[in-house]
């Protein structure tokens, strides 16, 4: 008796089941209605791509001088002002030499003196009368008077500041008037044709450096043009304090005209570049637990479709490889074949196996130019709905 109850139990619930499966005649064995995701799509390309280094840097003069007085005086003239460009030998400024003046004139007077002392001395030698070392005497005398002439005459020109070298003044500590030392500045020049980009590499990078290395350089003051910079120097030393090697870069020559001293550039150095490639945007690369996706468009018929059923074009995410990288796209080493399309817009909402519908924005906008902005906004909900109608279905089917 046990046993007949069972089982009669158990035909009764199946029997219901049936029951209830027949009133749902949605059917579960028909297909659900599918909702087909629109999305953009780009072709795999192969280019070149490089990997950089980025760091921010001043640039510097390397040919640089403080200008200081090796005479002394008051200043009577200064004949630039900062900005000027100057060529070397250049007068920059004067600085009173009277006094010299005077001391040379007695100078002078003292060796024309003793010229003729000199000359009595050798005429009496001859008549006997004198002796050769008074000759010997004045001659020395002479020769002390015109070393003494000498440095006089290196002291006046001292009194005239002049340019050292070719460049521009950035630093004027001089004016009419004022007393000014031996030794003190007065000016500052450096030579724009000289402008280099120092930049400090953590030291683990030292192995990827080398001269000639090209560096892309934006400076502020410059918005509209990227600079080229080369690899001149690298200092075979590391910074103790900082843990970085100071690289000197060099710019074209043509390029130095546009350059200012002390201008902040942003810098990116080329550490690395592949060669025929493939590449694809960063934004399409979807991420994760470590590893990297992409969405591929593959066309593919429809489960228990028809003999003459046409394939369809569906998601899927495939995991690819990543070799270098810069700020907007990735290399892709595996997972990727030459030619595949990818989503480009739309990635984030499909799962593996989704049909979509390949379109673009201008498409869309397209045909929708008729719609008002309330049609729109309705329109747009009720896709929504649809879209999570659909899942919803696809979700029950899946689990009866």
């Amino acid at each position: 008796l046990l046993v007949a109850g069972t089982l009669q139990g158990c035909t009764e619930k199946a029997d219901g089941l049936s029951k209830k499966s027949a009133d749902d005649e949605t059917p579960l064995t028909a297909a659900v209605e599918e909702v087909v995701f629109p999305v953009q799509v780009a072709a795999a390309e192969r280019g070149s791509i490089s990997e950089y280094l980025e760091t921010t840097a001043r640039i510097q003069a390397e040919t640089r001088v403080e200008v200081v007085a090796k005479g002394s005086g008051h200043c009577l003239e200064v004949l630039v002002e900062e900005g000027d460009r100057v060529k070397e030998g250049q007068v920059l400024a004067r600085l009173d030499s009277e006094d010299i003046q005077v001391q040379i004139q007695q100078t002078q007077v003292n060796i024309d003196q003793i010229e003729f002392q000199l000359d009595v001395a050798k005429r009496s030698a001859t008549q006997g009368i004198g002796t050769p070392y008074d000759s010997k005497n004045l001659e020395f005398q002479k020769r002390q008077a015109q070393s003494n002439l000498k440095v006089q005459q290196v002291q006046l020109n001292n009194q005239t500041i002049r340019s050292p070298i070719s460049g521009v003044i950035t630093a004027r500590q001089v004016q009419k008037g004022i007393l000014v030392g031996s030794g003190t500045p007065v000016f500052s020049i450096m030579d724009p044709d000289s402008y280099i980009l120092p930049i400090q590499p953590p030291e683990r990078e030292l192995s990827r450096l080398h001269v000639g290395q090209e560096a892309m350089v934006r400076i502020d003051s410059v918005e509209e043009k990227e600079f080229v910079a080369k690899v001149r120097l690298i200092n075979p030393g590391v910074d103790a304090v900082s843990g970085t090697v100071k690289v000197t870069l060099d710019f074209e020559k043509e390029d130095r005209a546009a350059l200012r001293e002390s201008a902040f550039a942003r810098v990116r150095l080329v550490m690395d570049t592949h060669d025929d490639v493939l590449i694809v945007p960063k934004d399409v690369i979807l991420e994760e637990n470590a590893r990297n996706y992409i969405m591929v468009i593959r066309e593919e018929l429809p489960e228990d479709a028809a003999v003459d059923a046409e394939p369809r074009a569906v998601a899927r995410r495939v995991e690819i490889k990543l070799g270098l990288s810069d700020s907007e796209r990735a290399e892709v080493i595996s997972g990727l074949e030459d030619n595949d399309r990818f989503v480009t817009q739309g990635q984030y909402a499909l799962k593996d196996g989704v049909p979509v519908q390949v379109t673009d924005v201008a498409t869309a906008i397209s045909a929708n130019l008729d719609l008002s902005a309330e049609d729109a906004l309705v329109a747009a909900k009720e896709k929504r709905f649809e879209i999570g109608l659909g899942n919803d279905r696809r979700e029950k089917h899946l689990r009866k």
